[in-house]
């Protein structure tokens, strides 16, 4: 119950973010879209070539059934996000999965185009492969921050376009810990 409460947290933090930005609205300047990020946080990346900055991240580190789970997510100003899922981590290299034992998923949502056609996944189910690698370079369970480097091929299934998301850095992301 703890992990879904955790997923759904991140999931209602997402779209809360994503479905009230505009480019033509003005930010209330009474939103702190840095909470819970340190000064030293980054997550950035290449989005078909594009620059992705996330102007707030977010991260969960919880127990499930699988296994300990990290979520980070970065998310942008314009309802632009991209989110990393990977059970069991650890310092290293792991590849896009889909399977439970080393589930690795990569996610890319853009609101500008829609709850559908902006909704893109590392996982292509008409080929049933992932593709992408996330690699943790720093997993500091002390003091709750991550960094490291992902990339990965966005799928949409629902117009059967791609993403192409390249260059992607987090650095000393904070997670809320709940394992240890």
């Amino acid at each position: 119950m703890k992990t879904i409460k955790s997923i759904l947290k991140l999931l209602i933090l997402t779209l809360a973010f994503t479905t009230v930005s505009c480019d033509d609205e003005p930010v209330d300047p009474a939103l702190d879209l840095n909470a819970g990020n340190s000064s030293n946080s980054l997550f950035t990346a290449k989005i078909d070539g594009t620059n992705f900055v996330a102007a707030q991240t977010i991260g969960d580190f919880s127990e499930t059934a699988l296994g300990d789970q990290l979520i980070i997510s970065g998310l942008t100003n314009n309802g632009k996000s991209i989110s990393l899922q990977i059970i069991n981590p650890s310092v290293g290299t792991f590849p896009a999965s889909t399977e439970s034992s080393n589930l690795s998923l990569l996610q890319y949502f853009d609101t500008a185009m829609g709850s559908i056609n902006g909704a893109f996944s590392s996982f292509n189910p008409l080929t049933s492969t992932s593709i992408g690698t996330i690699t943790i370079t720093n997993f500091d369970r002390t003091n709750d921050k991550v960094s490291g480097t992902f990339s990965f091929s966005a799928y949409n299934i629902s117009n059967s376009t791609t993403k192409l998301v390249t260059e992607g850095v987090f650095t000393n992301v904070e997670f809320d810990n709940q394992v240890d």
